[in-house]
Order: structure tokens, then sequence, then C-alpha cells
């Protein structure tokens, strides 16, 4: 019951951080015109059910242009009109360890969401990339005990 609560707690802070940054991304004050295909590659090893993996990956124009259209190819296939998917425990504990998140047409902005708690057992090997326009803008490794928990938010401006 205490993992559960704490899973509970977690995911109630994220999704806190995670409004914050959607709408503070979506200021009216800013200008930029520039727009750029996204991309993220996100790899877990090691997690079980006893974990908590959260990825989100978010991508939209300043004009809102994104909504009712196709934002996202996963591992390839279409995923409908979702400008943000999700990513769980569950999505890295089958045969599916790494997926590939391209969008299908260019964007002003994105942003990346990470959380991993390993509650229990073997350290969980975590990696993910992400890319703008073709550049490489982040490119992380972590390994995340039993006991820890690792958090990270990142945003993305076209350039």
């Amino acid at each position: 019951m205490n993992i559960q609560n704490t899973r509970q707690i977690i995911s109630g802070f994220l999704m806190v951080a995670l409004s914050t940054a959607i709408f503070t991304a979506c200021s009216k004050d800013d200008d930029a015109t520039a727009k750029a295909n996204m991309k993220f590659t996100i790899t877990v090893n090691g997690a079980d059910s006893n974990d908590q993996v959260d990825f989100l990956v978010s991508a939209g124009n300043h004009d809102a242009s994104q909504y009712g259209n196709p934002v996202w190819k996963m591992n390839g296939a279409t995923q409908g009109n979702e400008d943000d998917i999700a990513l769980e425990v569950g999505n890295f504990t089958g045969n599916t360890k790494t997926y590939v998140f391209e969008s299908v047409k260019p964007f002003d902005f994105s942003s990346l969401h990470v959380a991993v708690s390993n509650f229990d057992g073997a350290p969980i090997s975590v990696s993910y990339k992400a890319e703008v326009g073709g550049n490489v803008e982040t490119n992380e490794n972590r390994s995340v005990v039993a006991g820890q928990t690792f958090i990270k938010d990142y945003s993305y401006q076209a350039k």
C-alpha cells in the first residue's frame, strides 16, 4: 500500500508539473515562427511491475494547429490525433524496450518528461535521446537503483 501511495503522489506531482510546462510554453508572447521535426528515442531495461516508469512526449504549435491532426508516429505507426503520448512501466515489461517517437510534420515546440522510481530489485537502465530538426539536443543514460527516483523535464524550441 505504501508503494501505491508513493506512486499516486509522484503521478500527481508530475501532472501538475506537466500542466505548468504546457501552459507556459503556450504563452501568447512567443513570436516563434520556426518549426522543426521532433524525434525522441526512449529505452528502458530492468523495470518490473513494482516500479514506476513514466515518459510523456508532446509537441505543438503556438497557434494550436496541432489539435485534430496527427502529431506522432510511434515505432513507425501514426498515433491518431494525440499531441502528447504517455508511456508507463507496462510498456517496458514486455518484449518492446525501445520506443521511437517522430513528429509527422514540423512543430514549434516539444517536451519530454521522464520519471523513474525503482522501488526494489535490480537497477533500471534508462536512456533517452531528443532530436530537434535533426540536431541532438539531449542524449542521456541513467541507472536507477533500488530506492531511487529520477525525474527530469525537458522543453525544446524549434530554431
